[in-house]
């Protein structure tokens, strides 16, 4: 070989920046032996089984975090190599019980590593048997199989940022520990399974992969729980799931899962799964056939459109199901009854972002991708709870703040994040809108906004300067409870640059959460953070086809494409394309649908997988609503409350069961593929919705949800003219996509607004009714927690139920002293609107005056709390303010 060349085993290579000599011989599809090592976290170098010879060197170097320089020449299989990497083996493996790997030879890198060198532990020093933590329902650790690698605890750290592993004693003492003592339970796991996908032994392990049972088939699909939109890989047995893991080269999660996506799959083998259509007779629901329901469903719906008009049906569609079948149904009842009264669950969580990023910039969706959450050079969390609601997304986060990027956590509790935050600000509930304020003001006091940027990109600076003038700082911190240094603090953090803007449901379900979000979004044009790499505006979605429900159409006022029903040009484009005319008008949200209900002016409503009965405020009234229908189908997985009223109950395929596409919280759209057919009769969504178009008279014929696909791209092409199933393997594309050539747009407004100029907007801010009312001491939020999924339709039906087998109140302990109240006591807890009795959990988690209370368990009747308040504009409730009181129960 010409002196000067780069080889590794007489092969040529091209160095890489910053490659070490394990990537660069892995990427030449040279294999070096290697136990502390893996993908994506830093190297240890602690084991040196990876040890190699470079030319000229006086001893082996550790490949893992040796880097590959120009001109070395680097042998990997030398007779000294073998003698070391046997010494090394034998020195892990003999402290280990005789024949301790035996059993898991094939099914570990370990095991197949002492294989390849004809190697077995001896036993020498023989460890304990067992599993250390049995009491956990999904992780296992057998320490007798643990060689203290360290790779769990980097996976911990470096992955989900819990830190939950450590190592303790010395020599051939040296044991692994896990939490404080010794245990899963209690310590920080989230039981996120990332060190179980790098451990090389098998030692921690976990309930899918004890059996080692082998699969007959892989599936490549997306996680069916939060908008996040994990890749997910299902071992199936037949009609068993066996395991779900991680994609490893994922754009969206990198492998990496949460305990929900890779372990709570029971839901689809559980035993009260629909699987034959419903139809009440008598009062009582019993099984029919498809065909009688699809008849009786087309006749009912028929008859009553005759009857009554257009106004008297409406459907809400799933952000369970695909976006295909959320096409098709909206489609479905604009076109055979002539209606625009669809709307989706959008309504009562992100309905004030679309509408207040809508108005400011020209676009209701997320600006940015989750890749810039590893560029991000400061990111604003506001209102949103990620580590728990979105926990990848939350990972992602963690791994940027222990990098050095600054994190300002915005949030009345205590979450996660805010322990790691440069600095956290909790404000009162309900006084978003002030705190924005000041923090606008605050930073235009400093002088630090991006005066070019918003020169160039912005209009109505001067009218918001006008409009701050008018409120002392002093004001909004007396309001928000924050304190004015921190306000000014934040204000210097923020006007060091752009920023990533990450919220949720805390911004916009409250009173004034449209102003929220707008005033959300003023820092953001201040800050000159849209359209530019590691920045922008993230509203992270709730479930996991929320944005595509309502991306295509699933809402009263627009199509498919968010192109409004009011404008004469769109109409006639979808009238082209359907062969019937859209209504000009635009129909009712979910909530003026119920109020239509109960005046008996809605005759029928069509309900896709979604749950009001327990999901919308003031349940009672929804009963109401739902029982004055002529006519009420509901598609479901399970007999839900909503369900047990209907008319007609249709099963439903679920996520793991049906083919189509998810579209992220970042605007991604990803295939989705059945890993296992539905129980009994059950059917996928798109599928019934073309049978019952057929059974109207429509002359639908889709084969498959690809073929609808195509129909999206054509309904609305500017943003989905070039997605199409072919292009959609591996991550999917990112709408905008306009044609075929186009790669997909990671990050939005690089050239401009939509509208133009992006405009900024001065909203006062106003006290929500639920704030200080007399004999209601406490502001209750609701929401969510780690454990569980929405409604928990699916995670209850799973051991995520042994993680948390209740909703739980979270209340400060002095003010679990002055009500007499004690930790795992119970507590009833009085609204203005309902009550409910709950369990407590003492806290510093929330403020003094504060509680926050989860609505996943039906029992708990967390809804029945919260009233008929909402945003004025978007209609979502306000979940997140509302006054109470407490007694021990």
């Amino acid at each position: 070989m010409k002196d000067g060349a780069t080889s590794i085993d007489g092969q040529r290579l091209i160095p890489h920046p910053g490659e070490t000599i394990l990537q660069a011989a892995r990427r030449a599809g040279i294999e070096i032996p290697h136990v502390c090592w893996s993908e994506g976290l830093a190297p240890e170098g602690g084991c040196r089984v990876c040890l190699v010879e470079v030319a000229g060197g006086t001893r082996p170097v550790a490949a893992c975090h040796t880097h590959l320089e120009p001109g070395m020449q680097v042998r990997t299989e030398t007779p000294r190599l073998d003698r070391l990497r046997r010494e090394i083996l034998t020195l892990m493996a003999d402290p280990h019980p005789a024949g301790a790997f035996t059993d898991v030879a094939a099914a570990t890198p370990f095991g197949r590593l002492l294989q390849r060198y004809g190697m077995v532990a001896n036993g020498t020093h023989p460890r304990r048997r067992g599993d250390l933590d049995g009491a956990h329902p999904y992780l296992h650790f057998d320490p007798s199989l643990c060689i203290v690698c360290r790779l769990c605890v980097h996976a911990c750290e470096e992955v989900q940022g819990s830190f939950v592993y450590g190592v303790g004693g010395r020599g051939a003492h040296t044991t692994l520990r896990i939490g404080a003592l010794d245990r899963y339970t209690p310590s920080a796991c989230t039981a996120c399974g990332a060190c179980v996908d790098r451990c090389p032994t098998g030692a921690v392990t976990d309930r899918d992969r004890l059996d080692r049972a082998e699969a007959d088939k892989i599936t490549a699909t997306v996680c069916g729980y939060c908008g996040t939109g994990c890749r997910i890989e299902v071992a199936t047995r037949g009609e068993e799931v066996l395991r779900v893991e991680g994609v490893r080269d994922a754009a969206v999660n990198r492998g990496h899962l949460c305990a929900k996506g890779r372990f709570a799959h029971g839901w689809h083998s559980a035993g009260d799964r629909l699987t034959r259509p419903l139809l009440r007779r008598a009062g009582e629901l019993v099984p029919v056939s498809w065909a009688e329901a699809i008849a009786f469903a087309a006749g009912r719906l028929r008859a009553l459109r005759s009857a009554h008009g257009s106004d008297a049906v409406a459907c809400l569609t799933s952000s369970r199901s695909t976006n295909e079948a959320a096409y098709l149904l909206q489609k479905l009842f604009r076109c055979a009854f002539g209606t625009n009264h669809v709307d989706c669950c959008a309504r009562v969580c992100h309905s004030s972002t679309a509408l207040a990023m809508g108005r400011m910039t020209g676009t209701s969706a997320a600006s940015t991708s989750f890749h810039d959450l590893e560029l991000a050079r400061c990111l604003v969390v506001a209102g949103a709870n990620p580590t728990e609601a979105h926990p990848v997304v939350g990972a992602r986060i963690v791994q940027a703040v222990l990098r050095g990027a600054d994190l300002i956590v915005i949030d009345p509790r205590c979450t996660a994040l805010a322990e790691y935050a440069t600095l956290h600000l909790q404000p009162r509930p309900g006084t978003n809108v002030a705190l924005l304020h000041g923090l606008a003001k605050a930073l235009l006091e400093t002088g630090a906004l991006d005066r070019a940027y918003v020169a160039e990109r912005t209009e109505g600076l001067a009218e918001l300067e006008t409009f701050l003038a008018g409120i002392p700082l002093a004001d909004a911190a007396r309001i928000s409870g924050v304190a004015e240094t921190d306000l000014r603090a934040a204000a210097r953090i923020l006007g060091r640059g752009p920023a990533l803007f990450v919220h949720g449901l805390g911004l916009s379900e409250q009173t004034q959460g449209v102003a929220a979000v707008e005033a959300l979004c003023n820092l953001a044009l201040l800050t000159g953070s849209l359209g530019r790499a590691g920045a922008g505006m993230m509203p992270l979605r709730g479930q996991n086809n929320v944005q595509g429900n309502a991306d295509m159409g699933a809402m009263p006022d627009a199509l498919t494409g968010y192109q409004r029903v009011g404008d004469a040009e769109v109409r006639a484009r979808f009238a082209a394309l359907w062969g019937v005319p859209p209504a000009a008008t635009p129909g009712w949200t979910v909530s003026e649908m119920f109020a239509a209900a109960r005046d008996r002016r809605l005759k029928a409503l069509w309900i896709q997988g979604e749950d009001p009965m327990q999901s919308h405020p003031e349940p009672e009234r929804v009963r109401e609503a739902l029982a004055s229908l002529d006519f009420l189908a509901v598609q479901e997985l399970f007999l839900t409350d909503t369900a047990r009223l209907a008319h007609l109950v249709l099963p439903a395929a679920g996520c793991l069961e049906q083919d189509g596409t998810f579209t992220n919280a970042e605007r991604r759209i990803q295939r989705v593929r059945a890993a296992v057919p539905p129980p009994g009769e059950a059917r996928p969504d798109w599928q019934v919705f073309v049978e019952l178009a057929r059974a109207l008279g429509l002359r639908w014929n889709y084969r498959h949800p690809g073929e609808v696909m195509d129909e999206i791209a054509r309904a609305a092409p500017a943003l989905f003219g070039g997605v199409h199933y072919d292009r959609l393997e591996g991550d999917g594309l990112l709408w905008p996509c306009p044609d075929a050539t186009h790669p997909g747009t990671l990050t939005l407004h690089l050239g401009g607004f939509p509208c133009g100029r992006a405009r900024f907007r001065a909203v006062p801010y106003l006290p929500p009714p639920e704030l200080d009312v007399p004999g209601h001491p406490y502001t209750l939020i609701t929401g969510r927690v780690l454990q569980h999924y929405n409604v928990g339709t699916m995670t209850r039906r799973t051991q995520q139920l042994e993680l948390e087998p209740e909703d739980r109140l979270e209340i400060h302990p002095e003010d679990a002293r002055r009500e007499g109240l004690v930790d795992g006591g119970r507590a009833r807890v009085t609204s203005r609107t309902g009550e409910c009795v709950v369990r407590v959990r003492c806290t510093a988690r929330v403020a003094p005056g504060t509680l926050f209370l989860s609505f996943h368990h039906p029992q708990t009747r967390t809804n029945a709390l919260v009233g008929p308040h909402h945003d004025s504009e978007s209609k979502c409730p306000d979940y997140k303010t509302v006054a109470v009181r407490l007694r021990p129960e």
